[in-house]
């Protein structure tokens, strides 16, 4: 469970014990339960990962030990990989109890020379223990030389667009430009919903509030952006961070989350 004494060094443990190949360490950088969401396109049929979205959820730090363990370091390896290290993260959002951090990683080879980098939204969460990571949400498809000006571009559309259904009160609407399982990741907890049912019920169930204000790209890929924007529930301003994956040409809601 994440017991570390600020945000930052719960996120620079995370590639400290991945890099000594600790699962007991690596799993006690996060909070829990602990989810991935990913921009990576979806495995072949059959393959470990959910079939809608790569978007892995770890209950407790036994079953990301456990997941660790089975996949091993051996994958890295054979690319070459001896360490990876680290970008110097960058705050986007903070809170007592909840902070928001655009990082990322580059994978290296003995050589020095680089295998592959992404960019990341890091979710970090104070719980009773400590702080640790409560989720990732992997643009992927990111390269040093890559421009994606373009597709922060149509994310933010595409975000904007999302905000008008949702000032509308156009539920339904909005749960078709969905990804499912929709990931929403609060303080200690995630929630998942399943479908566009679910998630209706759910939008009628809160009255979510309106969405006020610019949109603004925090980092970009090939396939996944992470954007931030302001909500006013109940004539309260907050901060949140939405995440939209391209597939089959339409920038979908994949995860949210919000200051507390």
């Amino acid at each position: 469970m994440g017991s570390h004494a600020t945000p930052t060094a719960a996120y620079w443990s995370f590639f400290e014990t991945f890099n000594r190949k600790d699962p007991v360490g690596w799993s006690g950088a996060m909070s829990y339960p602990h989810v991935r969401v990913s921009a990576a396109l979806p495995p072949p049929q059959g393959g470990s990962s959910d079939p809608r979205t790569p978007s892995f959820l770890y209950p407790t730090p036994d079953d990301y030990v456990a997941g660790v363990s089975t996949a091993g370091w051996g994958r890295f390896e054979a690319t070459g990989w001896v360490r990876t290290q680290g970008v110097t993260p960058r705050v986007v959002h903070q809170s007592e109890t909840k902070v928001h951090l655009a990082g990322g990683w580059t994978r290296y080879r003995a050589d020095d020379s680089p295998i592959i980098s992404n960019r990341v939204l890091y979710v970090l969460t104070r719980t009773e223990t400590g702080w640790g990571i409560q989720a990732r949400f992997g643009v992927d498809g990111w390269s040093r030389d890559g421009n994606f000006q373009a597709q922060g571009e149509a994310a933010v559309e595409a975000a904007e667009e999302l905000g008008s259904l949702l000032n509308d009160r156009a539920y339904a609407q909005l749960a078709d430009r969905m990804m499912y399982p929709f990931t929403i990741v609060e303080v200690g907890n995630v929630r998942r919903i399943d479908s566009q049912e679910q998630q209706i019920t759910d939008s009628t169930t809160r009255e979510l509030g309106a969405v006020s204000g610019t949109t603004r790209v925090v980092s970009a890929g090939q396939r996944g952006v992470n954007v931030a924007w302001t909500l006013v529930e109940q004539g309260v301003q907050r901060e949140e961070i939405i995440f939209l994956i391209l597939r089959d040409g339409e920038w979908k809601l994949a995860a949210a989350s919000a200051m507390p």
